[in-house]
């Protein structure tokens, strides 16, 4: 890494949740840095003003990926852009969700690359996900690492992630010098990020805290999003000096895989709610289930919470094994599952009570 040269990186999708958090990460670590954002929205007003410059552009777009390199080269890109389909678009069979994932995900990444490159641009970090290898909902994946084959998923977004990830890695682009390193990370909590503790936060309003699909003795990876944008700074710092990263792919989580139903009360309890009793309800029963809701979901338009989906991914175990990003990054979490969702609970309740507070606000005005 040249001290004498403020290194200049991008971030793509810096106005989203893992963006925001590199990009805030790569500042505290390297203020002498100049530190971009790409995205389609701005970032915060309190980001933006640390920013080197910011640069709008859609990445579904060729020629607006390819203007955004015009006159501009950065040393390295990190591409963390993309959309994760949430609730029950995660489990979404319709070729046009395929179609947006896919436009989005897979596209997206190779317009970026390909511009990057154009631009004199070598070195490339990947956001790809876990995913590669657990949307394969067929099976447990108990302590996996990187010789695991993808290729397997069956969900839209590992899909996107396992084709854009081998684009990047490709071996004709290492030939063309592109240097690139692919990160894996595991399910990301943390304080502003309300996707996954709303989900388990609205079971407590339907009543559907009192059972346990299975036998309820699956693991589950979390991650907390300071340990997740730390992986991706150590990978910046290793593809800008030694390149032993480069050509590889790195399971990132908290390295604490926990029962998943027991992590589901821990966060309960957060919001006071302990459930008086939990019973046992077979895969079979659950999955039958799942089948009428998804029936009753196209009639009525609304949005349960259980389909066969949410029934497989309850029931499995999936963790990864990140001994390779340890000894290669030297990646070591630094906050604790406990401290990460207790403190994405405490963001959540701050978050409900604005959304209160501005609904009282909206009767009133009617």
């Amino acid at each position: 890494m040249a001290r004498d040269k403020a290194m200049e990186i991008l971030v793509t999708g810096g106005s989203g949740y893992l963006g925001k958090g590199i990009v805030e990460a790569l500042v505290e670590k390297h203020p002498d840095w100049k530190i971009s954002a790409l995205d389609i929205r701005p970032p915060p007003a309190a980001l933006a003003e640390r920013l080197y410059q910011f640069i709008e552009a859609d990445i579904t777009s060729a020629e607006s990926v390819n203007n955004a390199f015009v006159d501009y080269s950065p040393d390295l890109v990190v591409h963390t852009a993309g959309i994760v389909p949430a609730r029950q678009s995660r489990y979404s069979t319709r070729k046009r969700d395929w179609e947006r994932v896919k436009a989005i995900n897979v596209d997206g990444t190779k317009h970026v690359l390909d511009a990057a490159m154009v631009a004199g641009c070598h070195h490339f970090v990947y956001t790809s996900s876990c995913t590669v290898v657990i949307d394969d909902l067929a099976h447990d994946y108990d302590n996996m690492d990187e010789n695991v084959p993808t290729g397997h998923a069956t969900l839209h977004y590992g899909i996107s992630k396992a084709m854009a990830e081998t684009y990047v890695l490709s071996p004709k682009h290492a030939q063309n010098g592109l240097v690139a390193c692919a990160i894996r990370p595991s399910t990301v909590i943390g304080p502003g990020n309300t996707a996954v503790i709303s989900l388990l936060h609205d079971l407590i309003a339907k009543h559907e805290t009192y059972f346990i699909v299975g036998a309820g003795d699956n693991f589950f990876d979390f991650m907390y999003i300071d340990n997740a944008a730390d992986a991706h700074v150590l990978a910046v710092e290793n593809l800008l000096t030694t390149r032993t990263a480069a050509g590889h792919s790195f399971f990132i989580s908290n390295q604490e895989p926990v029962y998943f139903w027991d992590f589901m009360a821990y966060v309960w309890a957060q919001f006071g709610h302990v459930p008086r009793y939990r019973f046992h309800i077979p895969m079979s029963l659950a999955w039958t289930a799942g089948f009428v809701l998804e029936w009753y979901t196209w009639l009525t338009g609304s949005a349960p919470t259980l389909d066969r989906g949410s029934v497989y991914d309850g029931i499995r175990s999936h963790y990864s094994n990140n001994d390779k990003a340890k000894k290669i990054l030297g990646y070591v979490p630094k906050i604790g599952l406990v401290e990460g969702a207790r403190l994405t609970c405490e963001d959540y309740k701050k978050h409900l009570a604005a959304h209160a507070t501005e609904s009282q606000a909206m009767k009133k005005l009617q």
